[in-house]
């Protein structure tokens, strides 16, 4: 009675054992596409100059808009599972920043003498 049981443990051990991951068929997961290099340290270069600079300045905002100008014109090299979060965050960067507006210039101060009207004293030039 002992042989047919050893018999089905060991058929039921070489069935488990060919259905976990035994088989040699399935081909190895597709490794994820990739951004090219050259264009992946380009554009986080300039990420990195819109970070380095003064919050707010309009060094800040002209680094985004290249960086956002530049993520458009290479999207046909992104592939397209990384397309959308590329250009939302490209997008997103510019819409934080206000848009740039150069400081108005100061004229110099301007002293006695210097085109201001010097005020008369009370009964000076009265005639």
């Amino acid at each position: 009675m002992r042989w047919p049981s050893a018999s089905l443990a060991a058929c039921s051990c070489g069935v488990l054992l060919a259905g976990c991951g035994g088989g040699g068929d399935r081909a190895a997961p597709a490794p994820p596409p990739r951004i090219p290099s050259r264009l992946a340290q380009r554009l986080a270069a300039e990420a990195d100059l819109v970070a380095a600079a003064p919050a707010g300045s309009c060094t800040a905002r002209a680094a985004a808009v290249r960086l956002q100008s530049d993520a458009i014109a290479s999207i046909g090299n992104v592939p397209g599972r990384y397309q959308e979060q590329l250009m939302g965050a490209a997008n997103s960067l510019v819409d934080r920043l206000s848009p740039c507006t150069e400081p108005k210039r100061r004229e110099p101060p301007r002293g006695k003498g210097h085109g201001k009207h010097e005020k008369k004293k009370h009964g000076e030039g009265d005639e």
